[in-house]
């Protein structure tokens, strides 16, 4: 036996859907249970308060529920990033990845996935290092290119003219070009699936002066990183300010 909400208990036929949901009345509110977790409520005006009766809304539910796109990589935005390695002959390499991101403070660590496939995995397991560069939206061609061919075949700095750095901190290259670099040594390698992923403790961090602000941190503004969109492979602009964080939920506390 179903118990009333509020004196009053329908159940309810929505188009579309077979099954009768629960609906509850309360005052000029009427919500529709959909199922344990959801309930969409509408302010009703005519309806019917005899208990017991039934009732036969007409409920466009398209604007109400989410539509399923099934299990895919669909997380917004993903970076853009180019990882720099060695070769076993110590020929520098730069693959661009979007599988990546902060994974640890204390150390402070990032992670990135790769495939067994990409040149850029041996040189990894050989070195046991890379750099994370990031690359600004001026060298959004750049970072496409060294994502479109394999290091085994071509020598990638030789072709976009950018120029290989030693890193002084670990055993890989930074793109000099790029305005923040970031120095790993590889501390933890998972394999997963298609991909591995590279735990790099960050050892440095270096920086262009000219993205600095008056604390002497990056400016994303300055920086301007590029971010990508998985499935719909397209590159996008970082947009403007919203508000500083840890701050602006303050606003939101009741």
């Amino acid at each position: 036996m179903l118990k009333s909400f509020s004196g009053a208990q329908f159940y309810v036929n929505a188009c579309r859907l077979s099954e009768p949901w629960r609906v509850f009345i309360s005052g000029r509110i009427i919500s529709v249970l959909l199922h344990p977790e959801v309930c969409i409520s509408y302010e009703w005006y005519n309806w019917d308060r005899s208990y017991g009766h039934s009732i036969n809304l007409s409920i466009d539910l398209e604007d109400k529920m989410k539509k399923s796109l099934g299990s895919k990589t669909l997380l917004y935005p993903t970076p853009v990033w180019v990882v720099g390695t060695y070769d076993k002959d110590g020929k520098p390499n730069a693959m661009t990845i979007a599988w990546g991101g902060i994974c640890c403070s204390k150390p402070p660590c990032v992670a990135i996935s790769l495939r067994k496939a990409t040149y850029s995995y041996g040189n990894i397991m050989e070195r046991k290092a890379f750099t994370v560069n990031i690359p600004s939206e001026e060298h959004a061609g750049h970072a496409d290119y060294f994502g479109l061919v394999s290091g085994k075949n071509e020598d990638k700095f030789a072709v976009t003219g950018l120029t290989p750095i030693k890193s002084d901190m670990v055993d890989a290259p930074y793109v000099n070009e790029f305005p923040l670099i970031l120095e790993c040594r590889l501390i933890h390698t998972l394999e997963i699936g298609l991909h591995t992923q590279f735990v790099g403790e960050i050892i440095d961090v270096k920086a262009d002066e000219s993205i600095l602000n008056e604390k002497g941190l990056p400016d994303i503004e300055k920086v301007k990183p590029i971010i990508f969109t998985p499935e719909t492979r397209s590159y996008h602009k970082v947009g403007a300010y919203l508000g500083a964080a840890f701050s602006i939920g303050r606003n939101v506390q009741r």
